[in-house]
């Protein structure tokens, strides 16, 4: 390997970040060097002093330089005044061994051993002075031999043989050398220490990073789920030891994937780590916040006292997140959903706590959002049950458990049957008949609703097919379809494929939108449904009045007719005064807009004539027949025509 020669002589200053562990290596050092020098006091006290009678000589001087080495250690320890005096004492002795031996030449490298030893300072500077020492001792003590001056009746003797100080600075010669090459070896073992301990920053670096990565969300900063977990642990003990409740938070943010789907990641991302940090500032310090999923975040808050005091945090967090954020000149209107579970009232299991607080969180959500929702062992039970019919809803397709049931449309002037809305039942093995009501949000929210809403659209068209067959040829038959359908991009190709398969009239196949679903992707829903109008079907606006109701986006969407709720048809009073009512106005805009005004819900007489009187022409509802077989609604039609 080649030498640098640049560098040869240069000096190596250790950085900062290894100056601890260079300064634990000194302090050891210091310890070690005491020891060889105690041991070698007793050498040159007893052991030399048997042949050669200079006890005296060896016992004080090998004391006074031990002893003085031990004080010194107390002051300057791990200092390079420490490794100095070290470096003093050693030559010291080294001189002492050969005054003891007078003046033997052997006992010249005992110098070259000390100087070696010196070598595991890993300083340069000790080495040095001990060179010079040894130098001066010896340019010294050889003046004195010359003039035969004598310590402790014994003549100094640095040779034991005349010499000139042509010797000593041979000698001195060879002292200077051992410094350099000692010193060479010092700096390298300086430079590799330093890369060890450069080395062992990095890793050390690197572990506490990946042991906050794996225990922090990237984003946000805040405690990730792994982490969540094994603080609960923690949690739950101490709630045990001192007889505490903790409530575990479980917060969604309402409609945040419409902030990602408008303005993009970017902002979504902005938001979240607001979030994060308004979270921060709502809670104490001895309660835990973490993120684990999207927009997911769950909130631990120890020491719960009262249900009241735990509502008042609750309550605290929502009214912030109402307030408006501002994300790049953007605008947020936010709300979160939040739902509670409470050790060890709801459960001692921490992933039955947290499955617990998510569940109510989904309640809170179905209530309308914006709210929290205490988890109850009926909320479980209801859940439980709602699982096993997510469950059953495959096979019940697979079995042709579900039926079409038709409820006829009336056109009021005539009474005629001049349609009909297909509305899903569930005729169970073992149950019976299941309502709508009890699995169709639990099919949306499984994503079943596109399987199952793909076989109601080829029924409808089968049923047409069959009033075709009939002879009735002017009977439309219509279906409802779910914001779920309307997200996913075969809804068009479905109804298409229908219509093609059973060769049926487009005009007489209807689909029934409610105004939430067309008004919650807007963009998307307007596309699909101009894509779905230019095949030739009827499209109808269900539960008219009940959500946007606005003229601006109804002339957006090509739509045929309109279905008003039943809650404003219950709004007609028997002989009263009915002038107010909003039933008359949606009735009108149903008019300026040429579309075709249906009713539902018409239960009485008195009904069905003041819609007449108002301009309303058809109707559906109980007065005339409640939803019903498909063998029962050909009789009706039969019967009618």
């Amino acid at each position: 390997m080649a030498i640098d020669m640049n560098n040869l002589f240069t000096v190596p200053t250790v950085p900062e970040f290894a100056q601890d562990n260079f300064d634990m290596h000194f302090i050891k050092a210091d310890r070690v060097m005491l020891v060889l020098l105690s041991i070698q006091w007793l050498v040159a006290t007893f052991i030399t002093s048997i042949s050669y009678l200079t006890y005296s000589y060896g016992f004080i001087s090998g004391g006074l330089i031990t002893v003085s080495l031990f004080v010194a250690y107390r002051y300057f320890k791990g200092t390079q005044v420490m490794r100095s005096l070290v470096a003093v004492g050693m030559m010291l002795f080294s001189l002492v061994f050969i005054q003891q031996h007078l003046g033997r030449i052997e006992m010249h490298f005992h110098i070259f051993i000390a100087m070696a030893i010196l070598t595991l300072y890993k300083d340069i500077v000790p080495v040095f002075v001990a060179a010079v020492t040894t130098i001066v001792h010896h340019v010294v003590f050889n003046f004195l031999q010359l003039y035969e001056v004598s310590l402790f009746d014994m003549p100094v003797m640095i040779f034991n043989y005349g010499c000139g100080f042509d010797i000593v600075f041979l000698h001195a010669a060879f002292v200077i050398v051992e410094a350099f090459v000692l010193g060479y070896i010092i700096k390298l073992q300086i430079e590799y220490g330093v890369g060890l301990n450069k080395s062992e920053k990095e890793i050390s670096g690197l572990n506490q990073e990946l042991s906050y990565t794996s225990l922090h969300d990237a984003l946000t900063g805040l405690s990730n789920r792994y982490s969540l977990h094994s603080q609960l642990g923690l949690m739950v003990a101490n709630a045990n030891r001192y007889k505490r409740k903790f409530a575990v938070l479980f917060l969604d943010l309402d409609h945040f994937k419409n902030v990602n789907d408008t303005l993009g990641h970017g902002i979504g991302d902005i938001l979240l780590v607001k979030v994060a940090n308004k979270l921060k500032l709502l809670v104490r310090e001895n309660d835990l916040i973490a993120r684990i999923g999207g927009d997911e975040f769950v909130i631990i808050l120890n020491d719960i006292e009262n249900n009241q005091f735990l509502e008042q945090i609750i309550v605290k967090i929502l009214d912030e997140f109402r307030n408006e954020w501002v994300i790049d000149n953007h605008f947020l209107r936010l709300s979160v959903s939040i739902g509670v579970s409470i050790y060890p009232d709801d459960s001692k299991d921490i992933d039955e706590l947290m499955k617990f607080a998510d569940i109510a969180m989904y309640k809170a959500k179905a209530e309308g959002r914006d709210q929290f929702s205490f988890f109850t062992s009926n909320l479980n039970h209801k859940v439980h049950e709602e699982v096993a019919i997510a469950n059953d809803l495959h096979r019940a397709l697979d079995d042709n458990e579900f039926v079409l049931y038709y409820q006829p449309k009336i056109e009021i002037m005539s009474g005629k049957i001049i349609g009909a809305e297909a509305l899903i039942r569930w005729i169970h093995h073992e149950k019976g008949l299941i309502p709508p009501i009890s699995f169709i949000h639990i099919a949306e929210n499984t994503g079943f609703i596109l399987k199952l809403g793909t076989w109601i659209i080829n029924e409808t068209a089968k049923m047409i097919s069959r009033l075709n067959h009939l002879g009735y040829n002017d009977i439309h038959v219509s279906c409802n379809v779910s914001t779920r359908q309307f997200q996913n991009l075969h809804l068009y190709s479905d109804i298409k494929n229908s219509l093609l398969q059973n060769n049926i009239d487009p005009a007489l196949f209807a689909i029934e939108i409610t105004e939430s679903v067309m008004m919650e992707y807007l963009d998307v829903t307007l596309e699909t449904v101009k894509k779905i109008k230019s095949l030739g079907v009827h499209i109808c606006m269900d539960d008219f009045g009940t959500g946007y109701s606005s003229l601006s986006y109804l002339r957006q969407f090509p739509i045929d007719s309109l279905k008003i709720d039943k809650s404003f048809v219950d709004d007609i009073v028997q002989g009263g005064n009915n002038d107010h009512i909003l039933l008359n106005t949606i009735i009108a805009m149903g008019q300026t807009l040429n579309l075709h005004v249906i009713a539902e819900g018409v239960e009485e007489a008195y009904q069905r004539d003041y819609l007449y009187e108002k301009g309303c022409h058809y109707y559906q509802g109980y007065y005339f027949s409640k939803p019903v077989p498909e063998e029962i609604f050909f009789t009706l039609v039969k019967n009618n025509r």
